[in-house]
């Protein structure tokens, strides 16, 4: 059978579609439904009469929005999507939009690197297992990245049929460059660079993979003895400043010294170029902070006290010092469902073997650690910096659950509903039951199936979830009407995100209105109100990934100060959960909501249980 390649089907993807105004303006007012008085409904209701009717405001953004379409090479989106989600969000990208990915352990982990008792892994010291597991590690991803490359990787499909492969091409040699009120991403494909860089101790090292002369793969055993060379290294030479901690601060304040180094020395612009065009990062941290998914979670998100990372670089891979693995991923150039699936590839072939055509006889260049040339400025920003990733980190409460009673074969067998409904059927009661009031949410829906195609959102918040959130808190429905509730509005559920994944959201279509208002008009009453902006205010930012095995859990920031992040991850027999809220909000606690999401799934479990008491798992 012959090989289907990886981009074979581009070329026949459609293009993201724009959906007709009544269309987007008709679910965008079913949507705040919940949130809104009757008064406020019925003003917004007008807002949207007027902006849709024949010659009004709509239709000409709309004809515009038509227009821009025809001049873009891949869709209509892709270009604001990058810059106004990301690249103009001038937050500090640690916490806030960077996510992290937690891996399971190596199958051949010594036992004593597992116990609960970390004393024998001593804060500043690295172990032979960690460099082992990296080195393997390293030569997956470089099997994977030849994979991309060559066209060799099976291409996705859904039953919608073929998915975009374009986010491949964006995992290696990709990095977020900071700029002036709005970053760039250096990037090319196929990534050409034969170099990685280790960050240890925050010193950054290139470390070359391939053959020096042939261009050819490294060994395993090659790669192990670069790294080893690059620990060895660092216990013995003078340290450099520590010039990574500066990609945690806020994205202007940062790109005012990222400006400054490269105009102090050829040295610093030399350091730049060689981080920007390496394939991937690997920290290697000399502390295990403890051993709960929890602390993992924390370690890998954000380091300690933001070091040891650089935040830029589309892909991080994280090894402490007992060898647990982690990835921390920036935002910008794909969606953390891409990694995730390199990520649950390459641990299934743990212990890591060199592919059939590495060669034994090898010449490679000696990593070499970059420098930086500094002066007063750059050491008080510095301080800065630590200063305001100090308060970053302290502020980011961060919990992993692993919810193990029962998983997507249950909720299948007993629910009879869709898991990932079922899900945020939960996730919106357990809300409720801590807020007393809806929260606004938004959950990542695929648009792969069009060319360039991310994400869309779908507004789980919907007329008939807060009917079942408050049926099935009204102790005088009986356990039928709850459990008719639960069906009725899981339902609704996958209409709306089905429609998200065909392009038929409302949020990117008013986001591509918006976007071709000229400057000095003004814009219309429906996307200045308060309803508009209370409904985008999302508290609970939530995505679902693929039922991983390998991959322990994912997790992210909130994106309001007063909500929740979280991705969840199933398995036929448990669900994998990564949460975070802000500590200096009061309303919001991670652990109150862990615990009451626990309380939740078992009570809607039990629930099911009586009133389908037949299905068999």
């Amino acid at each position: 059978m012959p090989l289907t390649r990886t981009f074979s089907y581009q070329s026949t993807l459609p293009r993201l579609p724009i959906p007709t105004l009544t269309e987007t303006t008709s679910r965008y007012l079913k949507s705040i439904v919940p949130l809104v008085s009757p008064t406020e409904l019925k003003i917004t209701t007008d807002y949207v009469n007027d902006f849709t009717k024949p010659g009004g405001y709509g239709e000409v953004l709309q004809h515009r929005l038509i227009e821009h379409d025809k001049e873009q090479p891949h869709n209509w989106l892709s270009d604001w999507w990058l810059k106004l989600a990301y690249h103009s969000w001038r937050d500090a990208s640690m916490i806030n939009s960077n996510w992290y990915l937690l891996v399971k352990n190596h199958p051949a982990t010594p036992k004593i690197l597992l116990e609960d008792s970390s004393t024998h892994l001593r804060q500043g010291k690295f172990t032979e297992f960690q460099i082992k597991r990296a080195a393997g590690m390293i030569s997956l991803m470089l099997d994977y990245k030849n994979s991309i490359d060559n066209g060799t990787l099976p291409p996705e499909k859904t039953r919608a049929g073929p998915v975009c492969m374009h986010q491949y091409t964006l995992i290696f040699g990709v990095t977020r460059r900071p700029l002036a009120g709005c970053d760039e991403n250096v990037q090319s494909f196929p990534a050409t660079a034969k170099h990685i860089n280790v960050l240890v101790r925050d010193q950054i090292y290139s470390v070359d993979v391939f053959d020096s002369n042939t261009g050819s793969r490294l060994p395993i055993s090659a790669i192990e003895s670069q790294l080893q060379a690059v620990v060895e290294d660092v216990e013995k030479s003078d340290a450099q400043p520590p010039i990574c901690l500066l990609t945690s601060e806020h994205r202007d304040s940062w790109a005012k010294t990222y400006r400054h180094l490269k105009g102090l020395d050829s040295v610093n612009r030399e350091s730049f170029a060689n981080i920007e065009s390496s394939l991937f990062n690997v920290s290697l941290d000399d502390w295990v902070v403890d051993k709960s998914l929890t602390g993992m979670a924390r370690n890998v998100f954000h380091g300690e006290r933001g070091h040891n990372r650089w935040f830029e670089k589309c892909i991080s891979v994280v090894f402490d010092n007992s060898g647990r693995c982690g990835v921390n991923g920036e935002h910008s150039p794909l969606d953390a469902l891409v990694p995730a699936t390199m990520m649950e590839e390459c641990a299934s072939r743990e212990p890591a073997s060199d592919p059939a055509n590495v060669s034994s006889s090898f010449t490679l260049n000696k990593p070499f650690k970059l420098k930086w040339v500094t002066d007063e400025s750059v050491i008080e920003d510095l301080k800065k910096a630590q200063s305001n990733a100090d308060r970053l980190i302290a502020d980011s409460d961060v919990s992993v659950l692993h919810f193990t009673d029962y998983g997507a074969d249950f909720i299948k067998k007993f629910g009879k509903v869709s898991p990932d409904a079922y899900v945020q059927m939960c996730l919106q009661l357990t809300y409720y039951k801590i807020h007393s009031k809806f929260a606004p949410v938004y959950e990542s829906a695929s648009t792969r199936q069009f060319l360039h195609g991310r994400t869309e959102t779908c507004r789980s918040l919907s007329v008939e979830q807060a009917e079942f959130v408050l049926g099935f808190l009204n102790k005088q429905k009986s356990s039928l009407e709850k459990y008719q509730l639960l069906v009725k509005a899981a339902k609704a559920h996958v209409e709306y995100i089905t429609s998200a994944s065909q392009g038929k959201g409302c949020d990117r279509h008013l986001l591509g209105l918006r976007c071709v208002i000229k400057d000095g008009e003004k814009p219309h009453p429906l996307f200045t109100d308060r309803v508009f902006k209370e409904s985008t205010h999302f508290r609970l930012s939530t995505s679902g990934l693929f039922p991983a095995k390998y991959v322990l859990a994912t997790g992210f920031g909130a994106v309001v100060p007063d909500g929740y992040g979280m991705n969840y991850i199933f398995q036929p027999d448990h669900i994998k959960m990564g949460i975070e809220s802000k500590k200096s909000c009061k309303e919001t606690s991670t652990l109150k909501y862990k615990d009451t999401l626990v309380e939740t799934f078992k009570e809607l479990g039990e629930l099911c249980k009586e009133i389908n008491p037949a299905a068999k798992l």
